[in-house]
């Protein structure tokens, strides 16, 4: 098997290493990921400048480094830096976790959805970070028992399932894993005002946030993972609302542009 490695906390992120580790056995296992922390970049790429590639010598491994977002990193890499294109893209782990409506600003699941994007199917793995140095070992670990899982269901093309590990700074986590429904809850946070010595009025979003809304108080990735959950989520590239296509068609649609004489 061909295993492409990526993540948006750049290629010297101990969580890239530990994955790493990881799947190793499981065949030829590439990392091609940015070359610095990318954080929230969604799924960004880079078009107005070229970008760098250099291969990157670590005691864990060896990859490439581009200077560009993780769907980049994805998008090149089965594009033209792999001899053979990838037979699964794992994206992550990621130091924090991707949940909720941060799947939409998250780095880390836009590399796995990319890949998903071009028919590889994906999993991007992300984990809570609370309390003393995060165990990436362990962590991993149990981001390898699930990949077994989700591999011996035979994941299609273009599959996609994003990943989250609950902090493990009690003895009883994690109680276990849920499969469940990605929380469409909102995002309560707070920008930071700022005045520059020259007048500039300058704004910065706060590092902490929390989840808000009804939609995240039911079975969800949010609310699972709070309670100590490993939480899987199948998720899909396709954003269409099939359900509204008939109903937004029956309205009526034909348009005369024509000039009045």
């Amino acid at each position: 098997m061909r295993i492409l490695l990526s993540n948006d906390d750049g290629i010297l992120a101990p969580g890239l290493a530990a994955l790493r580790s990881a799947v190793a056995d499981l065949g030829q296992v590439m990392v091609v990921a940015p070359d610095n922390p990318q954080s929230a970049a969604a799924h960004a790429i880079t078009l107005r400048r070229a970008m760098a590639v250099r291969r990157v010598e670590l005691a864990e491994f060896a990859g490439l480094s581009v200077d560009g977002s993780p769907a980049d990193c994805v998008r090149l890499a089965i594009r033209e830096l792999l001899k053979e294109p990838p037979d699964l893209v794992l994206a992550g782990i990621n130091e924090g976790a991707n949940v909720g409506i941060n799947v939409f600003y998250s780095g880390t699941v836009a590399a796995a959805a990319e890949a998903a994007m071009t028919g590889v199917p994906a999993v991007a793995f992300s984990a809570s970070m609370t309390g003393a140095k995060p165990d990436f070992a362990r962590i991993a670990g149990l981001c390898r028992k699930l990949l077994d899982r989700l591999l011996a269901g035979d994941m299609a093309r273009g599959d996609f399932v994003n990943v989250n590990v609950p902090s493990l700074d009690a003895p009883e986590r994690p109680r276990g894993v849920r499969v469940v429904a990605q929380s469409t809850g909102g995002i309560e946070d707070i920008y930071h005002r700022e005045l520059a010595a020259d007048g500039t009025e300058t704004w910065r979003l706060g590092d902490d946030y929390e989840f808000v809304g009804a939609a995240h108080h039911e079975e969800t990735d949010v609310v699972c993972l709070r309670e100590g959950y490993i939480t899987v989520t199948p998720l899909r590239v396709d954003m269409t609302r099939h359900e509204h296509i008939e109903k937004l068609a029956a309205r009526g649609w034909a348009l005369d542009d024509r000039q009045p004489a």
